[in-house]
C-alpha cells in the first residue's frame, strides 16, 4: 500500500482526496492494488482525471463505491 501511496503522490496534479479515494478503492483486494500500480507504473505521465477514469472504468468500482459512501448502483436493470 506505501508503493501505490507514493505513486498517486508524485501524480503532477496530484491532491489529498484523490490519494485518499484510491487507496481506499485499492485496499478491496490485492488484485485492485496490483493493478492500480501497474497502471500507474505503466503510464508515468498519467495524471489524476486519468487514474480516476482507469478506476471508474473498472468492472468492480460501483459495487465498491456503492458499499462505501452509498452511492446508487449504477447497473441499469431493462425489463
Amino acid at each position: 500500500m506505501e508503493r501505490l501511496k507514493e505513486l498517486l503522490n508524485n501524480v503532477h496534479d496530484s491532491y489529498y482526496d484523490f490519494v485518499a479515494g484510491v487507496l481506499s478503492y485499492a485496499q478491496k483486494s490485492s488484485k485492485n492494488l496490483v493493478e492500480m500500480m501497474e497502471y500507474i507504473e505503466e503510464h508515468p505521465e498519467v495524471g489524476t482525471s486519468e487514474i480516476l477514469e482507469y478506476m471508474l472504468g473498472r468492472e468492480d468500482f460501483y459495487e465498491h463505491a456503492e458499499r462505501i459512501v452509498g452511492v446508487a448502483s449504477q447497473i441499469q436493470v431493462r425489463a
